[in-house]
């Protein structure tokens, strides 16, 4: 197939990623077949799965063969490497990178493909993103710290890379945020020397905005993509460290691409903050380890004073009396906690406590059939659920705490909200969290629970 022959090839690295594969690409092919959408092809490079990866995809091609092509590499080549193959075998002008557990928004293809084919001088694209929280009971929420600027209107930044590069923040993590024009890509010199580097999509971003400068930010209300978090494998003790220092070293050829200094010295401090708030998977549990990574940062930190006084004690973990004297809580599988562990100078007493249930309780086990995702017609998310899920919730209460004054105002509100169509999930959510209090004061409670 001829290059250019698409607009926009969607290209999917995916290694064992059988359980929200299916779930993606669905949606891509519902928006293609709903928008009619001939110049968008699906491409997805398998990294040697040793799951249902290529049963699934044999199913997807022979159904869609004029959509969806498959290819499986001979053996691993790590994420970066799939990268490259991918964009080596994309057709469209536009390569788009997409995580293989995240999915579009409801009219999030047809706002991208509306900006690339009406401004097809683009170079590069930053996509507004909103996450699915898999770690907070499939929760959808925005970005943290939204800003008005950024918020409503979608912004093109000509002759202006630094300020588009500062602006995109932290959107462009994820490499489903990000669309590119291959022919530019083609152009990038050296990218081996980011192969097994974890962060290849950063450079490929700071190399075509520098280069090409016309690039374009779409606003955070109308999200494009929904990134799926809290199943990321590589965020662990074993990965973090690496896998985060990789992206600081990343981001400083900003410098050596003739960007202002003021970008690198933004980023550097920006995530020297973030280590700081969340530090628990940047570091490994060998001490060696951590010196040996600490070492790396310290030129791009040196002149920070926050960094000798708050990021080595805490990336070491050189609180002295945590060594000698430290309290641990161990938990269950369900998040119940089950002991505390005291330790005293590397000594272990396990301390013997009553379980307490910390969970929030659903009666009504969720699936995805029973989410509905729903948007106005620029793409506006937002989630919901029917207004049966709270069925059970009402008849547990009715038959455990019919005498007691405030549970008759909870309980009248869940029969108003049974009747409804629809009911946002984030209240959904808040009611969940009040039932699990009356669910928790009842030791037979387990009993009626299916």
């Amino acid at each position: 197939m001829k290059v250019d022959s698409k607009l926009l090839s969607i290209c999917i690295p995916t290694y064992n990623g059988e359980k929200y594969i299916k779930y993606n690409i669905d949606i891509i092919i519902k928006q293609i077949i709903e928008y009619n959408f001939n110049d968008v092809e699906v491409l997805v490079s398998d990294n040697c799965s040793t799951d249902s990866i290529p049963q699934i995809m044999s199913e997807y091609t022979k159904k869609y063969p004029n959509i969806i092509r498959y290819s499986r590499n001979n053996e691993n080549l790590g994420f970066d490497g799939n990268i490259m193959k991918l964009c080596e075998l994309a057709d469209g002008k536009f390569i788009h990178l997409f995580g293989d557990d995240d999915y579009y928004a409801p009219s999030g293809l047809k706002r991208l493909h509306d900006v690339l084919k009406n401004k097809d001088e683009l170079s590069i694209c930053v996509l507004s993103n909103y996450y699915h929280r898999n770690d907070n009971y499939n929760e959808i929420v925005s970005r943290k710290g939204l800003q008005n600027e950024f918020y409503i209107k979608d912004r093109q930044y000509i002759n202006d890379s630094d300020n588009f590069i500062i602006d995109i923040e932290d959107r462009a993590w994820p490499n489903t945020n990000l669309v590119f024009r291959k022919e530019y890509y083609n152009q990038i010199p050296d990218l081996q020397q980011f192969f097994k580097k974890d962060w290849i999509h950063f450079y490929i971003l700071l190399y075509i905005a520098k280069k090409w400068q016309n690039c374009y930010l779409f606003a955070d209300k109308y999200p494009i993509v929904i990134n799926r978090v809290g199943v990321q494998k590589w965020l662990n003790n074993t990965d973090g460290p690496r896998i985060y220092f990789n992206n600081l070293w990343t981001y400083s050829f900003a410098n050596k691409l003739g960007y202002s200094p003021k970008v690198f010295e933004w980023y550097r401090k920006k995530l020297l903050s973030e280590y700081i708030k969340n530090i628990k998977y940047r570091r490994s549990k060998n001490f060696i380890t951590n010196v040996n990574y600490l070492l790396k940062y310290l030129p791009y930190f040196k002149d920070c004073i926050s960094f000798y006084s708050q990021f080595i004690n805490k990336f070491l973990n050189l609180n002295i009396l945590q060594s000698i004297l430290g309290i641990r809580n161990n938990y269950l599988k369900n998040g119940c906690l089950k002991e505390k562990t005291l330790n005293i100078f590397n000594f272990k007493w396990r301390l013997s406590l009553k379980r307490i249930n910390n969970k929030i309780i659903f009666l009504h086990k969720l699936s995805d059939n029973d989410y509905m995702e729903v948007s106005n017609e620029r793409g506006h998310f937002k989630q919901f659920v029917c207004g049966d899920v709270y069925l059970e919730m009402r008849n547990w209460l009715r038959l455990n705490f019919q005498n007691e004054s405030k549970f008759v105002l909870f309980y009248d509100s869940l029969k108003r909200k049974i009747n409804k169509k629809i009911i946002p999930y984030h209240i959904y959510l808040n009611d969940c969290i009040i039932f699990s209090q009356y669910y928790n004061k009842n030791p037979n409670s387990q009993k009626l629970i299916t």
